[in-house]
């Protein structure tokens, strides 16, 4: 059988499509991000999704936004520590 590697932006999706995931505002930034991304043709990685978030945590003042962006990150962090890599 010839199975098709998933690509990282597949996962990713998949994953912040999971009802548990997070909460639709994390949800909505891990999006915007994405499409970033993929706008500037950069890589859609864990590790670029996390720097944009880190990113926004040292550029942002509004408390509410600076709490979702921390949420995101943290389920980004705990995501990218459930993979495994042989």
């Amino acid at each position: 059988m010839n199975k098709q590697p998933i690509s990282a932006e597949h996962e990713i999706a998949h994953y912040f499509n999971s009802p548990a995931a997070m909460s639709a505002a994390e949800s909505e930034v891990i999006t915007q991000i994405v499409a970033g991304l993929l706008k500037t043709h950069e890589f859609v990685t864990n590790k670029a999704i996390i720097a944009n978030l880190i990113e926004k945590l040292e550029t942002e003042h509004d408390v509410v936004k600076l709490d979702v962006y921390r949420h995101a990150l943290e389920a980004m962090i705990l995501k990218a520590s459930d993979e495994t890599y042989a």
